[in-house]
């Protein structure tokens, strides 16, 4: 019986291992839901930065750490973003991905340097999706069929996205708008919109008195009354200096962590997106 006994044990094990699947880890919450798309049905990616943390800054908790351990892929924008990490990446025994640095992405520079908001533009999505399905293939050939067969569902969907974001929009004619700060250009480059004027090109510098004066100038001057602004930005003090009661304040979290995880999160994600922006008609 023995000999039966070890033989079951081997093959369990064995059975065991082949169900494995690679953990796929995510620095920042939208990278997490590009992810999602192309691991759906196989695994669910991990995140390592939630809402109480910020990218330029991370302060990485013991249980973060010990996610990015975990990795089999770790995928993160690069430096540029997450400010701080690339000694933690460089220990790690996982394939990395950083985004930043895939061939052929659409790159706009913000402050003379490569402005890191990449994933608000979907031509650079299916790029940073192809590439993680590349890597996954490379590591889980189990599961290439499913990999390979969500990447092509997600390039599909991606393609009805890009339409109905446009419909949404109706970019010509949009009224003019402003943003607190200029971290938009990808989606706004992408659709044909433009912002008038932006408070600050530097999330981490929030404006002084003057600026806002002229801020306020360049509003009064062009007629808007629309100002999309991240979630951390109080709007009240902010409409307060600007003195003006009709201004409407649009709500935009490009890091996105009210999406809830699916495999369609990116899409949500992005629809959430050009519907607040389209407020801006109200």
């Amino acid at each position: 019986m023995r000999p039966l006994i070890l033989i079951i044990v081997l093959y369990l094990a064995g059975s065991s291992m082949a169900l494995a699947q690679p953990v796929v880890v995510a620095s920042i919450r939208p990278l997490q839901l590009i992810a999602a798309a192309i691991t759906e049905g196989v695994s669910e990616t991990l995140l390592v930065m939630d809402s109480s943390q910020d990218p330029h800054h991370p302060s990485l908790k013991p249980s973060q750490r010990r996610a990015m351990n975990q990795a089999d892929i770790f995928i993160w924008i690069g430096p540029q973003l997450e400010t701080g990490m690339e000694q933690i990446v460089a220990q790690l025994s996982a394939t990395v991905l950083p985004a930043l640095q895939i061939s052929d992405l659409r790159i706009y520079q913000l402050n003379n340097k490569p402005d890191p908001h990449i994933w608000l533009d979907t031509d650079n999505v299916r790029l940073i999706a192809r590439s993680l399905t590349k890597a996954l293939i490379e590591i889980d050939r189990q599961n290439e069929n499913q990999y390979s067969a969500n990447l092509t569902r997600f390039h599909q969907q991606l393609d009805v996205l890009d339409e109905e974001i446009s419909n949404t929009l109706q970019a010509p004619g949009f009224p003019p708008f402003a943003v607190y700060h200029d971290g938009y250009q990808y989606f706004e480059k992408q659709f044909s919109l433009s912002h008038r004027t932006s408070f600050t090109s530097n999330e981490e510098v929030q404006p002084g008195i003057r600026q806002v004066l002229a801020i306020k100038s360049v509003l009064d001057s062009d007629n808007v009354n629309c100002i999309v602004v991240d979630p951390s930005v109080n709007t009240e003090n902010l409409g307060n200096q600007l003195e003006r009661s009709n201004l409407r304040f649009i709500s935009v979290d490009v890091l996105a962590h009210d999406i809830p995880l699916a495999g369609d999160a990116y899409l949500r994600f992005m629809n959430n997106m050009a519907s607040n922006f389209s407020s801006c008609r109200d």
